[in-house]
């Protein structure tokens, strides 16, 4: 069995975080794991939101088809929530609303079998800049949903950026080309990979030497 580094042992027992680094080509994949024994999930998630920002602004982007079993059955009360939520902050965001296929979250999952519906779905997708990302922005809105962060470049155009969102354009581009960094997170989760063409092993080491 190969012992840790002692780089790798302050890591992850001090600063409740690991980190394993691999380039492919100019993308950098850095996964990143939270510590479970040791640290409160949520709080160490959100430090490492904050960290990995690096002072930039962000751009959220939630599918509805991809939250709770909760969520998914009634997603317009969940939207309207969080549309009050977002006004409250001052926060831009462009929300599209459209028929998907959704997992059925019915009797027929019971019995082991994953049909699907055509139901009502939203795409919202908002920005934040740096300063605006706090523990209790984070806590009243994101604490216990899955969700994309992208990291913006400092001269993104961010109506234009939030209009390829609404229109479903973005999917259509590099998003390692189009942002600073981007990863998903999830509730269920303590696990980020982060994408990136502009920070490598050692930077974003770095970085997570906030995280404590």
């Amino acid at each position: 069995m190969r012992l840790k580094t002692m780089g790798e042992m302050m890591l992850f027992d001090k600063k409740l975080v690991k980190c394993k680094s691999e380039r492919r080509d100019e993308e950098w994949y850095h996964t990143v794991d939270y510590h479970k024994a040791l640290s409160k999930v949520d709080d160490t998630r959100y430090k490492l939101i904050k960290a990995v920002m690096n002072g930039k602004a962000i751009v959220i982007d939630i599918d509805t088809t991809l939250l709770m079993p909760g969520v998914r059955l009634d997603p317009g009360k969940w939207v309207q929530d969080l549309k009050n939520k977002l006004s409250d902050y001052q926060i831009k965001y462009t929300m599209s609303r459209m028929k998907k296929e959704i997992l059925d979250v019915g009797l027929s999952r019971i019995f082991g079998m994953k049909n699907t519906k055509v139901d009502v779905a939203y795409r919202v997708a908002f920005y934040v800049p740096y300063e605006k990302f706090t523990e209790q922005f984070y806590k009243e809105l994101l604490e216990n949903i899955g969700y994309r962060i992208c990291i913006l470049e400092d001269s993104e155009n961010v109506e234009n950026l939030l209009e390829l969102f609404y229109s479903g354009m973005i999917d259509e581009y590099d998003l390692t080309d189009l942002f600073y960094a981007h990863f998903y997170c999830n509730e269920q989760l303590t696990q980020i990979m982060v994408t990136t063409k502009k920070l490598d092993k050692d930077e974003i080491l770095g970085i997570l030497e906030m995280v404590r």
